[in-house]
């Protein structure tokens, strides 16, 4: 895909499991009002921890596509996360 910029602001959630992106500037705005990604882990019952991943958004208009070319990107990072705790 193309190259896009991204500033953002991380919060981290220890008691949920949660790390959110929020978007403070960047192409992305070119679409969207207001832009953050989510990665929540949920603990299984003995087994690992599945990844939950949530975007939120709101675009600019009802031309704007849906943010699923950033789908790809997030899954890619969970994939990075799990090659380090293994």
């Amino acid at each position: 895909g193309t190259k896009e910029t991204l500033k953002e602001k991380v919060e981290f959630d220890d008691e949920n499991k949660r790390v959110i992106h929020v978007g403070v500037e960047g192409d992305v705005f070119d679409y969207y009002k207001c832009y953050s990604a989510t990665w929540e882990a949920i603990a299984r019952g003995g087994g690992p921890a599945i990844a939950k991943m949530i975007i939120e958004y709101e675009k600019l208009g009802e031309s704007m596509p849906h943010p699923v070319n950033y789908l790809d990107f997030m899954a890619n990072i969970t994939k990075d996360i799990d090659a380090h705790l293994v």
